[in-house]
């Protein structure tokens, strides 16, 4: 069963924002563990440039560490430039807005640059919202990512 817990008691429906329902007591729930997680993929996609795809949700929790981890890992290789591509991140929440804060402020005292590419619907509302829109370096594409940093863009 990978990827799925059972969980005794009181259960509430929380993925994908679908409305809380309680089971009652006694009752088991099936909850798929695979739907929480965040899937991070690195590619060298120029010399010195860095894509980290995400996919999934950039949420409180262990698995949104693992993105500070990546960046600290990358930086002690000297890379320098590194590309965020959030077109397939379908939830963040106030973390990820930390984490994406932080990956910014370490990559500028690092002398490095930092984009992020392809945030769409509600993390870019919430980018747009908590204002990071105004700070964070955003483009619509990886590719645009890539020209803003001075290279060509991916084939």
């Amino acid at each position: 069963m990978k990827g799925q817990s059972r969980i005794h008691g009181l259960c509430l429906s929380v993925l994908h924002g679908t409305q809380t329902a309680a089971v009652p007591l006694g009752d088991w729930c099936m909850l798929n563990l695979d739907a929480m997680l965040l899937d991070i993929e690195t590619k060298r996609i120029a010399p010195d440039i860095t894509l980290l795809e995400l996919a999934g949700k950039i949420s409180l929790g262990r698995e949104s560490q693992k993105i500070e981890t990546v960046v600290q890992d990358l930086l002690r290789q000297n890379e320098r430039k590194l590309i965020f591509d959030l077109a397939r991140v379908d939830h963040m929440d106030s973390t990820g807005i930390g984490v994406m804060a932080y990956c910014f402020g370490t990559l500028n005292r690092c002398g490095g640059e930092f984009r992020i590419a392809g945030a769409h619907g509600k993390v870019l509302h919430l980018l747009q919202i908590t204002h990071l829109d105004k700070v964070l370096p955003l483009c619509t594409t990886v590719e645009a990512a890539c020209t803003s940093m001075g290279a060509r863009p991916p084939v």
